[in-house]
């Protein structure tokens, strides 16, 4: 398991309120997370929930969705905790999307509308669904995924890490199959980037630095209105 990341505060945005983990030597999972709320709270709650998320892997050891979802759970508790212990963070939240691997299968854990998405035999699969008022429209046939993209309450998130005490952790066990590449990424790129230009990039014969910067450019000349962030997943060395 390998993973690349880049992250771009956009045009608009003062600071840069995503996070993302990278996985240290010998570990197998990663996260992305957008931060949201008022002065800096965002920044704090998505650096937070990484960061609790990130110790609670290392000290469980292991990989599953319970695992994922204890620290995810864990990493809701941090953040809701600091949000309550200062005025100055209250309300803040953050969206969270994690990735573990453990005996060839990909182990998915999500709240809010940060995204993961396969790209697998020359196709690409949303396999996250946004937590998210327009998804709610979308699945209830009230619009189609076309008018959500645009609709004015598109960024109104029903889950978010931080925002109550307690939180519904989505799971998604995934078995890895050569080839397989995972795009982890905040709103930021999924709102600019559609999914064709997602897969054509990621099918590019660039190296994986290179197409991050590709997606985040996107984003960018679409006005780059967020913060931007990418993560790609690979399995490459499995498969040797």
């Amino acid at each position: 398991m390998k993973v690349y990341a880049i992250t771009d505060v956009g045009k608009i945005r003062p600071i840069n309120e995503d996070s993302y983990y990278l996985p240290r030597e010998g570990e197998r999972f990663c996260a992305v997370a957008d931060g949201m709320g008022g002065h800096n709270a965002g920044e704090v709650a998505s650096a937070l929930a990484v960061e609790t998320f990130a110790e609670c892997m290392r000290s469980s050891g292991k990989i599953s969705a319970s695992a994922l979802r204890e620290a995810v759970e864990r990493a809701n508790a941090e953040v809701f905790r600091e949000a309550s212990l200062d005025e100055s963070k209250s309300g803040m939240g953050t969206t969270f999307t994690a990735l573990g691997e453990e005996s060839g299968v990909a182990h998915i854990a999500h709240v809010g509308d940060s995204r993961a998405y396969l790209i697998r035999n020359g196709a690409i699969m949303r396999v996250t669904m946004d937590h998210t008022l327009v998804e709610e429209l979308v699945l209830r046939g009230v619009i189609t995924p076309r008018e959500a993209r645009v609709h004015p309450k598109r960024n109104y998130i029903t889950r978010a890490l931080g925002t109550g005490d307690r939180v519904e952790v989505d799971l998604v066990q995934i078995g890895i199959r050569p080839g397989d590449v995972y795009l982890l990424c905040s709103d930021g790129l999924s709102n600019h980037v559609d999914e064709r230009e997602m897969l054509s990039i990621t099918l590019s014969n660039d190296a994986w630095e290179r197409k991050m910067q590709r997606l985040v450019r996107i984003a960018l000349d679409a006005g780059g209105p967020d913060n931007i962030t990418a993560m790609y997943v690979t399995f490459e060395e499995e498969h040797r």
